[in-house]
């Protein structure tokens, strides 16, 4: 990848790899990926669930029901 500065500012990150299509958006924009990714409260209803981790995905785009979600990051 690239140098950019927000390699380094902390919080640009996603935004980064949003836009250089290396994170799985499900085709929607950033802000709205970011809401949706957003797992707290997820996390928190699920906390002592045994299946915690498929719990916390549910919804989050990239780990739709049949997904494969190692195969929905794009490689350039």
């Amino acid at each position: 990848m690239p140098w950019d500065w927000r390699i380094l500012v902390n919080g640009k990150g996603d935004e980064l790899l949003c836009e250089r299509h290396l994170l799985a958006t499900g085709g929607l924009p950033f802000a709205e990926l970011k809401q949706r990714s957003r797992i707290n409260e997820r996390a928190r209803a699920a906390d002592q669930d045994p299946d915690f981790s498929r719990l916390i995905r549910e919804g989050v785009p990239g780990f739709e029901r049949g997904s494969d979600h190692a195969t929905d990051v794009v490689h350039q």
